[in-house]
């Protein structure tokens, strides 16, 4: 008896040092793949035109110029309407959308477009959904850096930058998680693109993108959106903070999608490949 108390000790600790450095190298390694998983996806995007990767600044770019343009000099008229506050909340809350819709239109063929790798290789393939969605991230980045220099230009620094890391974690965690519930649904539901894109036009209207909420306030505060987009708005415009109340309903809806996401791909990534 005393001598297997003495054997059991260090077989132990082996297998919780296995699983403590087993799991450390496992996330080394799937952090290097969705890098270069990341890479690929932007050589693709970028291969064969003449500006690569400078895109990656012009197109957000060009788009916060289009609409401060179309919103200041064509749709608004005179000093006396407020267009310089407008437009900032506009674009404060267009730059995450647009992250979103990209992301999530992206994820949905995610699976399907790379076939091949998982057919062939033994990889987590829910990364494939990952990455759309780091790109997306990447992009929106670069947008609200640039919107920061115009809001500097026009004397608007914002006050309360560091809640951006915040902000783009909660939508980043909310965009995977539903991201990984379309990669699946899309394997089996190929018709799913067409609802995808009718759905997010429904959201995108009745989201305080292009306008408050007003008298459908008692509404508004349960589409996540809504605090998400009071969280950079109060990052970018100094404006008032989220009710405690709607930031702890928006992280608790971004866990949940997250994990139930997660779980939802994994109970049916055994059957994707033979269905791809």
């Amino acid at each position: 008896m005393l001598y297997r108390q003495e054997t059991a000790r260090p077989n132990l600790r082996a297998v919780l040092d296995y699983v403590k450095y087993g799991g450390v190298l496992k996330t080394v390694k799937n952090v290097h793949l969705l890098r270069e998983l990341v890479k690929r996806d932007f050589h693709a995007r970028f291969t064969g035109s003449a500006l690569g990767v400078f895109w990656a600044v012009l197109q957000p770019l060009s788009l916060v110029i289009l609409y401060w343009f179309v919103f200041t000099h064509i749709f608004i008229r005179g000093p006396a309407t407020g267009e310089g506050n407008y437009i900032h909340f506009l674009i404060a809350g267009l730059l995450p959308w647009l992250g979103i819709n990209e992301g999530l239109i992206r994820s949905t063929t995610s699976i399907v477009e790379n076939a091949p790798m998982v057919r062939r290789l033994a990889f987590r393939s829910e990364l494939l959904v990952v990455v759309p969605n780091l790109s997306a991230l990447i992009f929106e980045i670069i947008a609200l850096v640039l919107f920061t220099g115009f809001l500097m230009l026009r004397g608007a620094p914002p006050r309360l930058a560091w809640l951006l890391p915040l902000a783009l974690a909660l939508q980043f965690v909310v965009q995977v998680g539903i991201g990984w519930f379309l990669a699946a649904i899309y394997v089996f539901f190929r018709d799913l693109m067409p609802i995808i894109g009718f759905l997010l036009s429904v959201i995108f209207y009745l989201s305080p993108i292009l306008y408050v909420a007003g008298r459908f306030e008692r509404y508004f505060i349960w589409n996540p959106m809504t605090p998400l987009l009071g969280l950079f708005r109060s990052a970018l415009l100094s404006s008032a903070l989220p009710g405690v109340g709607s930031l702890v309903f928006l992280v608790a809806v971004a866990a949940a999608v997250f994990w139930g996401g997660l779980m939802f791909f994994r109970r049916a990534q055994p059957t994707l490949a033979d269905l791809i």
